[in-house]
């Protein structure tokens, strides 16, 4: 824990918040392209959660990959440009923020909502390494492993992050005892203990979160994490949602996930700095 003794505050989402700001994300690049052609409004949702209370910024970075840009039809070696160009702008914005931390953000390779699309240890390897050598050559000192589903793309991806002070893995989870890939979280227990800093889970529903938060308290002990999606139902692969958690809800769920001591809380898809101020207002209550 922090040495305030309540958990730090992750921003929110930040390509569903681009969206219901009037952006248009398409896939398979997302809200990559917003870096370049709409910085000025990837900063404005920054901004706004850092005003809204979080302490920490992620960069915008889900999918600033090669792979990805090649998957949208550039070139090989103009994918690998405007990827990384997109990185470091996404970098750039974090920064502009002015958040107390900047955590550079890597997801899963393929659509993190489908697992099975694991294109096996070489691409992970290339893609991942990569990723991880832009973030060095940006400075950046934490990395988030987000939305990650799939036990060797985790073994692959945190493994490859030796020149990182601080590792954070977050995992999607298909019920209590798995990984959305079918992997048992045993697995993941037993291979984060010496390897990541802090455990999380993310964009999972809060009622997916609520069934499965005994067994990982139970199996984990070290810095833990929580940040679930808004959907009643799940998401679609671009993060958007029709029928979401009321405010009433979300407000009771994050005050009992606060009870239990995290060491970071936010939410993913779906929220907003609307809800990133609600989580302030709960942490300010169990501080004073």
């Amino acid at each position: 824990m922090p040495a305030n003794k309540y958990p730090l505050i992750l921003d929110g989402a930040l390509g569903t918040e681009l969206m219901r700001r009037g952006l248009k994300l398409p896939l398979p690049l997302w809200s990559a392209e917003a870096n370049i052609t709409h910085q000025k409004d990837v900063i404005s949702v920054h901004k706004d959660y850092v005003k809204a209370g979080a302490d920490i910024i992620t960069t915008n970075t889900f999918r600033s990959t090669t792979w990805t840009y090649k998957r949208a039809g550039f070139s090989n070696k103009r994918a690998t440009e405007r990827a990384k160009y997109s990185l470091m702008k996404a970098i750039e914005s974090a920064y502009q923020s002015n958040p107390s931390i900047i955590a550079g953000s890597i997801t899963s390779i393929e659509d993190c909502y489908q697992p099975s699309l694991f294109p096996g240890k070489s691409v992970a390897e290339d893609s991942m390494g990569e990723t991880l050598s832009w973030f060095k050559e940006a400075g950046i000192k934490i990395i988030l492993f987000e939305t990650m589903g799939h036990l060797e793309e985790i073994k692959i991806a945190v493994r490859m992050a030796v020149d990182f002070k601080t590792k954070w893995l977050s995992i999607i989870l298909k019920n209590d005892s798995r990984l959305l890939s079918g992997h048992n979280l045993d697995d993941v227990f037993k291979f984060s203990k010496s390897e990541v800093d802090c455990l999380l889970m993310n964009c999972n529903s809060f009622e997916k979160t609520n069934a499965s938060l005994p067994n990982f308290l139970n199996q984990w002990e070290s810095d833990w994490g929580v940040y679930p999606n808004l959907g009643i139902t799940e998401p679609e692969p671009d993060g958007t949602m029709d029928l979401k958690i009321s405010d009433k809800l979300f407000s009771e769920n994050i005050d009992n996930y606060i009870k239990k001591i995290p060491f970071i809380i936010g939410s993913c898809c779906g929220s907003s700095p609307i809800h990133t101020a609600m989580i302030k207002k709960h942490v300010q209550k169990y501080s004073n």
